[in-house]
Parts: C-alpha cells; sequence; structure tokens
C-alpha cells in the first residue's frame, strides 16, 4: 500500500518528472504503485485458494467500499465541490466503477468459488499450460509492445488469483528458498532500467511518455516477476505473529479507499500537499516522502476508526436482536 500511495503522489498529484534530481525522485516514487497491486491480489488468491469465500465477506468489503465512497462523496458536495449527480454515483461504487481495483476485486471475490473448483480439481499440467498461454498472452506479448490479447485488468486479476493458488496447491522446494532479497533485487534492477530509459530516452517522446510503466506496468514480465519474487520472499520470512502490524494490515484497504476516490484525488494531492508547486525546491524528496507517509497514516487512523464504530454498531444490534435492549 505504501508503493501504491507513492505512485498515486505523483501521478494523481500531477507533479512533473524534469530531468533533475527531483524529478527523477518522483519518477522512482512511480515505479512501485502496480507491483503493490499485484502483490494485493496474490496475497489474496493464495489465502483464499484453500477457503471458502462466504458472502458475508463480500458484504464487509462491500460495505466498507461504500462507507468511502458515500462519505467522501456528501463532504464535497456539501461544500459545493461536486453535483448531486456525483453524489448518486458514489452511492453505487461498484456497479459505476468509483473505484477500477474495489470494482475488480469484489467481481473476483464473486466469481471465486468458481475458480477454487478449478484450481482443486483440474490436471496439474492443464493447470501449469493455462498459466502459461496466459503469462504469453498477457504478460510476454504487451511487454514487447506488439498487442495484449483479450487482456483486462478483471483478467489479469484472475490470472495472479490461478497462479497464487497453484503455488499454495503445489509448492516446491525451489519456492520455498526464495529470501526476500531476490525481490528487492529485482526492484533495485527494474528501477535502474526505467531511470536510465527515462533519462535517455527524455527527448524521444515515446520513452518519456511510457518510461513510467515501460518495465513497471502490473502485467509486464518486469513486474510480474518482482512481484512474485516479493511476496514469496516476504511469505518465507518467519515472523512471530505480531497483532500491531495485524491490525494496521487490517487497515491498508481502507487507506486505498480514503485516499484514491476519484473525487477526492485532486483535493488531497494538488489542493491541499500541492507537491507539483515545489519540483525545484531542495526539500521536495522531503517534502513528498512526508506526504506519502501522511496520507498512509491518515487513512489508517481512519479506517481504525470506521472499524471500531461499525464493531460497536454490529455489537448494539447483536444485543437488541438478543433482545437485551429495548
Amino acid at each position: 500500500m505504501i508503493f501504491i500511495v507513492a505512485g498515486h503522489s505523483v501521478l494523481h498529484g500531477g507533479v512533473e518528472m524534469p530531468l533533475t534530481v527531483n524529478g527523477i525522485f518522483a519518477f522512482v516514487m512511480t515505479q512501485g504503485s502496480r507491483i503493490g497491486v499485484n502483490i494485493f491480489v496474490l496475497l489474496s488468491g493464495y489465502f483464499s485458494a484453500t477457503k471458502v469465500i462466504y458472502i458475508d465477506k463480500i458484504k464487509k468489503i462491500y460495505i466498507q467500499v461504500w462507507t468511502y465512497s458515500i462519505m467522501i462523496a456528501v463532504v464535497l458536495f456539501a461544500f459545493g465541490k461536486i453535483s448531486l449527480k456525483s453524489v448518486i454515483m458514489s452511492a453505487l461504487p461498484i456497479s459505476t466503477s468509483q473505484y477500477w481495483f474495489a470494482t475488480c476485486y469484489v467481481i473476483l471475490l464473486l466469481i471465486s468459488p468458481a475458480l477454487q473448483i478449478f484450481i482443486h480439481n483440474v490436471d496439474r499440467k492443464i493447470y501449469r499450460r493455462i498459466l502459461i498461454v496466459l503469462f504469453v498472452l498477457w504478460s510476454v506479448i504487451p511487454s514487447f509492445h506488439i498487442g495484449q490479447p483479450g487482456y483486462s485488468n478483471m483478467g489479469w486479476f484472475i490470472f495472479l488469483y490461478l497462479l497464487a493458488g497453484y503455488i499454495r496447491i503445489y509448492p516446491t522446494k525451489y519456492i520455498d528458498r526464495i529470501n526476500v532479497l531476490y525481490g528487492m533485487v529485482a526492484y533495485g534492477i527494474l528501477v535502474v532500467f526505467a531511470v536510465i530509459t527515462y533519462v535517455y530516452g527524455y527527448n524521444i517522446p515515446f520513452f518519456r511518455e511510457n518510461a513510467k510503466y515501460l518495465y513497471a506496468e502490473m502485467n509486464t514480465v518486469t513486474a510480474i516477476t518482482c512481484s512474485v519474487l516479493l511476496f514469496l520472499g516476504f511469505r518465507n520470512l518467519k515472523i512471530r505473529n505480531n497483532p500491531k502490524i495485524n491490525k494496521i494490515a487490517g487497515c491498508t484497504f481502507g487507506v486505498y479507499l480514503f485516499h484514491d476516490h476519484p473525487l477526492i484525488r485532486d483535493v488531497i494531492w494538488v489542493d491541499l500537499l500541492g507537491n507539483r508547486d515545489h519540483i525545484d525546491e531542495s526539500l521536495f524528496p522531503l517534502r513528498l516522502i512526508l506526504s506519502i507517509i501522511g496520507v498512509f497514516l491518515i487513512g489508517t487512523v481512519l479506517e481504525y476508526c470506521r472499524q471500531i464504530i461499525l464493531g460497536r454498531i454490529s455489537c448494539n444490534d447483536n444485543k437488541k436482536s438478543n433482545g437485551q435492549i429495548t
């Protein structure tokens, strides 16, 4: 999620990326956003591949998405920033795709029972062949910019889900030996190549306009390789259970919903933080880092408060249903 927030701080903040130290720093901040998306879906596929996804889980996530979407819209409407039509659309966040990721994610959960049947019943060789075919069509070919046959965000999420399911169902000794340093090194190499391409291709429109996603778009070979290595590396870390880490982790989806609603992006990154207006200042890198940390922390606190409030409401409703409150 920090990767994602960092990318949005530049891309949604309208920050220019000139060939200066600050410009290159801003460019580097964009490289992890799509990798963060990949890891989020890989986590979901890995942990739900052997579970039954109950409707209550989907309902819980929908309520979470709806709460942020409608509250953001109502506040902005109260200040005269948006129209009533925007409020109505925000009240239907999934069907109107207010958040592209949340829409794909909810649909993925809805169809996950069918995907789980596939994961547990298809022959291993056929499973592997399907993954290879999808990888070639949706990763290898697009990486060479010669098309992306049948590709869509939803289709890519299904591929990641199936890939994580395969890793979970068919573990190997090689996978278990992957160290987190592999992923960190892979990410470092990706960033270096991206920076080199941007710097030396700056005067070529194609490279200047596409360099930020040339290696880091979520379906490129480099990005998916980096994503899988980071995912497996952290999976293989022997870390004891930590309630504080779990609590923060449980708030990260709320961080996304808070800061990336299309109605509030400009308000946060442009109107309030205004990083793009300070690109020439020596303290720009520090300013950008602090804004990333600030948005992450505020989003975490808001989600934590939301969980407490809904928890108390749910507790009161349960008491009422049991006849303890009249």
